[in-house]
């Protein structure tokens, strides 16, 4: 019995993140849409053409022949050069009415991938998604008299972040007389009595 519960959540989990996925890329193509503006649409279509290596005439040929958006046909040409497919068919697969997130599942394109693509072009679109590419998180700040933890200091390490107090020069001496004591007696050998 417990068995079949998981076996059930387990489905149900594996069911969902298709469905965000698929949210989520739907969500970054109106995004692309909505970042395109009338009067930002010159400049926005010369990038995405240089970024795609073709023209914006043909991408415009495209769009009036398509009747897609402009994040459906960004996005189109993605999966197509991602997953090594004809943009026709992806055109096609998108006019049926099938979700961003199964098409690119059936061209085997990570989501995330089409996603970073929108990020390279418009970074508003792709981080106003749920999901979506977000702005690395700053390095969290400290008062100079409020202790590390473990975690903070390990990600000041990965981060290259200097340490909280320099490191002592060769010439500083230990300031505790008893550990330079016990340091010269195990160095002479003399640390343990037998």
């Amino acid at each position: 019995m417990v068995m079949v519960r998981a076996l059930a959540l387990l489905i149900l989990v594996l069911a969902a993140r298709p469905a965000a996925a698929q949210d989520r890329l739907d969500a970054v193509a109106g995004g692309v849409d909505r970042a395109i503006t009338p009067a930002a649409e010159p400049a926005a279509v010369e990038r995405m053409a240089k970024f795609l290596g073709t023209t914006s005439d043909a991408l415009r040929a495209e769009r009036a022949g398509t009747r897609l958006g402009w994040g459906d046909l960004f996005i189109s040409h993605r999966i197509a050069s991602r997953g090594g497919h004809p943009v026709e068919k992806v055109f096609a697969a998108r006019r049926t009415g099938a979700p961003w997130g199964e098409i690119a599942s059936d061209a085997r394109v990570e989501p995330d991938a089409l996603v970073q693509d929108v990020a390279t072009l418009w970074p508003d679109a792709a981080r106003a998604t749920p999901g979506g590419v977000a702005p690395p998180d700053p390095a969290p700040v400290t008062t100079p008299g409020e202790k590390k933890g473990v975690g903070a200091r390990v990600l000041d390490l990965l981060r290259g972040s200097p340490p909280d107090a320099p490191p002592p020069a060769a010439d500083d001496r230990p300031a505790d007389r008893t550990q330079e004591e016990i340091r010269d007696r195990m160095i002479r050998g003399g640390g343990r009595s037998r």
